[in-house]
Order: structure tokens, then C-alpha cells, then sequence
């Protein structure tokens, strides 16, 4: 009932927002919304070139919306293909309703042609209120799945989007999800075939004091239900360390701090804290020259992808093949690890359970055993040596 009233609160504001008469624009103008998390970015940053200079956006001035989790590494490339970029804090826009009019109403305000948004798992209180605030005539969508709609809400959407691009066949892996969409909107195959990022103009000293090999930590998520036990990392590391002699270098924002002080005081072999002292650019570059990865289920493993970081991902199975594992096509080095039980499944090809893995599921990630992440880890650079 709260989140139902909550609901009614949000839709209220809304209908404050769009009230009342726009400018009229010299220029036609367009909007696209990517308002999801730094992983869902990342699988979607390279086909922002093709579709801004798309022929349905020749000659309109085109704005962004996004996440502010993401805005560094949007700053140093994605920016010059927009003319103006909004910000959004998620948070506020949940919490602070006042905040949230502002939002709204800037977008309606600003009187957009086309509003584009690439989000498959769109919510109707974040990326569709955007969308239906900006009462553009040109919709772009595509058919979402139930993951962030209530049961009363699903109705919300109905004839928001224009032009909706059909369900794919499931599961699909998110970029390519993407690359499918992009040519929806553009009308034309795409040329991007993996995600990528121009290391080369991410100009930072980050990893210039650090004159060990070493590899990476990464024990926080912005989930709690996604976190990995702190002595699992610990046992992982101190394999590492004992058969490689790496260091330990541990990263995160500002919010994973609990977890890594949790790590940092239990391990006791060398190790560098990192956590809410890098840029999402900067932490390219720490993954860039990295010997492995050790990663939850997070934005960090798709950042690893783009830099070519071998991966070791603790997984509970959760929307499988939508985020993991990782096809050889895009990166033969992401190693996904489930729990026995999720393995038994895929293996059996077992349709009851695969059917429920499209969505989230509460598998703890805890399952996945530090045991059975150092065998990976062994058989994978056992047939791979580290460089």
C-alpha cells in the first residue's frame, strides 16, 4: 500500500510538471535517456556515435539525460556528441519531490521533437516519467521486460513510445540488445561488434606509484544482496598472493568503503586502498594494468571488458545471459562463477529454472565458495598464463 501511494505521490508531480505553455524552439531538438547504472552504460557508450549522426537526427540539437554515476567517463568522450547534458541523481529524484518537479519540469520545458530511450528494464518512475514529461511527438523505446514495473503500474507505458522495438529472443546478451536497438532507430547495421573505450586519452598518475604486480579487489556493491562474504575475498587473495606474489589493490566508491575496510583489516599481505579515490577513468586504467579481476556481480566487470582485465565475477545467476557470462565473441576472459546449483541447471538445460534466472533471483552469492572461485581462478591461469 506504501509503494502505492508513493506511486500516486510520483504521478502527482508529474502532472504539476507538464502543466502549463512551452518555448518554441528555433531549433528541432531530440533527447536520449540512459538513466541506468555504470554497467548498463558501458555496454551501450559505443553506439552513441551512430546514433546521434543518425539520418533521423540530422539537424536537431541533441540533448542527454544520465546517470551522475557515470558522468566522468561520459565526460571525456560521449560529451562532444551532445549539445547539452542533464544530470540526474537518482536518489533525489526518488526521494525529494521537490527536486524531482525541477527535473520534470526542465524536460518539459524544454520542448523536445524525439526523445530516444535505450533502456530495456525501463521503470516508470525514473526513465518513463522522464520520457512521458517531455511530451515529445517521436517516441523510441523498446518492449521491456516486468523487471522494474509493479503489477498496477503496467498500464503506465501504454502508447508512450511510438516506434517500439520488439521483444528478442532471450536470452540476449545486453549489448547486443543494444547493437539491435541502435539499428532500429538509425535504420542501418551497425558497425561497432564489441564495447570499447579510447584508453589513450584518459590522462591520469593513478597507477604510477604502484611498482608491484598486482591485481585488483572490488568487495562492495551498491546491492547489499550482492555482496560476496569479506573472508572469501580474503582466501582468494591470499592464493593469489602466495602462488604469484601480486599485491592487492582494492577499489570502489565511496559507498563500498564498509567493505573494504572489512577486507583490508583482515588480509595481511601487501596491499594498496583505492576505494573512493579513483575516477570510473582512472579505475580503467588501475584495470588496464592489472593481472585479474576479482569482482560481485557489478559495474567493475564491464569496466574490466572494455580494458581487456581478466575477470573472475561472482555471479548468483540472476538474469543469466543478459550480463553474464560473457560471449567469446566480445571477451573470452570474463569468467563468470555460479553456484553449483546454477551450473547443475544450465547444464541440465533445466527450463523451470533458466525460465526464473531471466530475472532476479535471491540465490545468496554467498554459495558461490571461495574453494570453488580458487579452482577457477588455477584452471583458467593454468591454461592461460599471466603475462
Amino acid at each position: 500500500m506504501l509503494n502505492f501511494l508513493k506511486g500516486l505521490v510520483y504521478d502527482l508531480v508529474l502532472i504539476l510538471a507538464i502543466t502549463g505553455r512551452r518555448k518554441k524552439n528555433t531549433t528541432p531538438k531530440a533527447l536520449i535517456v540512459r538513466t541506468d547504472e555504470i554497467g548498463d552504460f558501458v555496454l551501450w557508450q559505443s553506439f552513441i556515435a551512430e546514433m546521434v549522426q543518425c539520418n533521423l537526427l540530422q539537424n536537431y540539437a541533441v540533448d542527454f539525460v544520465g546517470n551522475t554515476s557515470v558522468r566522468t567517463l561520459f565526460n571525456l568522450q560521449a560529451k562532444n556528441y551532445f549539445s547539452n547534458s542533464i544530470w540526474l541523481h537518482k536518489n533525489a529524484f526518488k526521494t525529494n519531490m521537490f527536486y524531482r518537479y525541477k527535473f520534470l519540469r526542465s524536460i518539459y520545458l524544454e520542448k523536445y521533437d524525439i526523445v530516444i530511450n535505450p533502456i530495456y528494464s525501463r521503470a516508470k518512475r525514473i526513465d518513463d516519467s522522464i520520457v512521458k514529461a517531455a511530451k515529445a511527438k517521436n517516441t523510441y523505446g523498446m518492449y521491456r521486460n516486468k523487471q522494474n514495473y509493479a503489477t498496477y503500474e503496467q498500464l503506465y507505458d501504454f502508447r508512450l513510445y511510438k516506434h517500439l522495438m520488439p521483444e528478442m529472443q532471450k536470452p540476449v546478451f545486453e549489448f547486443y540488445r543494444n547493437k539491435a536497438f541502435t539499428e532500429f532507430v538509425t535504420g542501418k547495421t551497425s558497425e561497432v561488434f564489441k564495447p570499447t573505450f579510447p584508453i589513450n586519452i584518459i590522462h591520469s598518475d593513478v597507477t604510477s606509484r604502484i611498482y608491484h604486480d598486482y591485481f585488483v579487489i572490488f568487495p562492495g556493491s551498491r546491492h547489499e544482496k550482492r555482496i560476496w562474504p569479506t573472508e572469501n575475498f580474503v582466501e582468494v587473495s591470499n592464493y593469489l598472493y602466495e602462488r604469484f606474489n601480486w599485491m592487492a589493490i582494492v577499489c570502489g566508491s565511496r559507498n563500498d568503503l564498509h567493505y573494504s575496510r572489512s577486507f583490508v583489516k583482515q588480509y595481511n599481505h601487501p596491499l594498496k586502498d583505492l576505494t573512493n579515490k579513483t575516477t570510473l577513468p582512472e579505475l580503467l586504467l588501475v584495470l588496464k594494468n592489472a593481472k585479474c579481476l576479482i569482482s560481485v556481480d557489478t559495474g567493475a566487470i564491464h569496466l574490466a571488458a572494455l580494458v581487456n582485465c581478466t575477470t573472475f565475477g561472482v555471479f548468483n545467476g540472476s538474469q543469466y545471459g543478459r550480463f553474464a557470462p560473457y560471449p567469446e565473441t566480445i571477451s573470452n576472459n570474463i569468467v563468470a562463477v555460479y553456484p553449483h546449483t546454477i551450473d547443475d541447471a544450465i547444464q541440465k538445460n533445466d527450463v523451470r529454472i533458466m525460465k526464473k534466472l531471466e530475472y532476479v533471483v535471491n540465490i545468496p552469492y554467498a554459495d558461490v565458495t571461495a574453494i570453488k572461485m580458487i579452482t577457477t581462478i588455477k584452471k583458467f591461469f593454468d591454461t592461460h598464463p599471466p603475462h
